[in-house]
């Protein structure tokens, strides 16, 4: 992935490197339901470091900013980044995770020590139900989308044994089965998903080129890039007199981060800045025009850098550490 534009502030401080980016192309899985133990942890101000190995999630809960990772100990930490609090949601989770607003809540998903996926959902003052499978047999972080309008309607999605992408859709009327959208998966990488008039979902394939497909209308097409890490995928408002987009966040294979908006007029993989060892999460506010993008440095600690797409090429904001 070559960079063609250039972020306007420099990250801060040095940062090391471990992936890059993949996409999908077509298969088929039996999903077995498993009953594991995933254990749930009372929410405690104690905070824990990120495990090195896991793409940190991030996502917006109203106005208020939350991100999460996964612990050295399996365990999951979430912080509020609007109000600084912090607690630990407990689990035994054994990749990256996938978040998502419900309300006033988060939704933490992730690949329980089982293989299923397991789910909890915390306010963000730190009350967590008990952890709940979802069964299935995972191989990577999910990816987990609000759709809306009712509080209750949101979907997750993660590769399946048979490297297809596999998801299942929760409504008012409780969760859906297992249903897979296909593709060939890159093992080591998992989908990100967005919402925008349609359910979107970005991969990275076998050849670590990235897919983008729109979930149950088109399959995987391409759209360029190259990776071997967990890509990011969210919606944007509408700027003035433009149109509201998609925009798509990876580590390149030089370790740096690109973004990539979605529209004909603003075709290709474009430089993000900042050095990461991880996969990278974009979190769009609803209704706004601002992204902000995390990943794990060099420190293995969390950093978030925002974006604005008032206007295109983007702003692109400083990157910060937040854990």
């Amino acid at each position: 992935m070559t960079a063609s534009a250039s972020s306007n502030r420099r990250p801060r401080g040095r940062w090391r490197t471990r992936a890059v980016l993949a996409a999908a192309a077509g298969a088929g899985l039996a999903t077995a339901l498993v009953t594991g133990a995933t254990t749930a942890g009372a929410a405690t101000a104690a905070t824990a470091p990120p495990s090195p190995f896991f793409t940190p999630g991030g996502v917006y809960v109203g106005h208020s900013l939350v991100s999460a990772w996964t612990t050295g100990n399996h365990s999951v930490q979430v912080r509020n980044l609007a109000s600084g609090a912090s607690f630990n949601a407990g689990g035994n989770v054994t990749d990256a995770l996938g978040l998502a607003p419900a309300g006033s809540d988060v939704l933490i998903f992730g690949q329980g020590a089982d293989g299923a996926l397991w789910y909890s959902q915390c306010t963000l003052t730190g009350h967590c139900s008990g952890w709940v499978s979802l069964g299935g047999k995972v191989t990577s972080r999910p990816g987990a989308v609000f759709q809306g309008p009712n509080v209750a309607d949101y979907s997750v999605y993660a590769r399946g044994t048979n490297g297809a992408v596999w998801g299942r859709s929760h409504t008012t009327a409780g969760w859906g089965g297992w249903h897979s959208l296909g593709g060939n998966l890159l093992i080591g990488t998992g989908p990100a998903a967005a919402d925008l008039n349609g359910t979107f979902v970005l991969a990275v394939g076998t050849n670590q080129q990235l897919y983008l497909s729109e979930a149950g209308v088109t399959g995987f097409r391409p759209v360029g890039g190259l990776t071997t890490a967990d890509p990011g995928l969210a919606a944007t408002a509408a700027p003035a007199g433009g149109q509201a987009a998609l925009v798509g966040v990876a580590r390149g294979t030089d370790h740096h981060g690109y973004y990539h908006r979605f529209l004909s007029n603003s075709p290709g993989w474009h430089a993000l800045g900042g050095t990461f060892s991880t996969g990278l999460t974009i979190a769009n506010q609803a209704g706004s025009t601002t992204t902000t993008t995390f990943g794990l440095g060099a420190d293995s600690q969390v950093y978030a850098g925002t974006q604005s797409w008032s206007k295109y090429p983007p702003t692109i904001y400083s990157w910060i550490r937040e854990s």
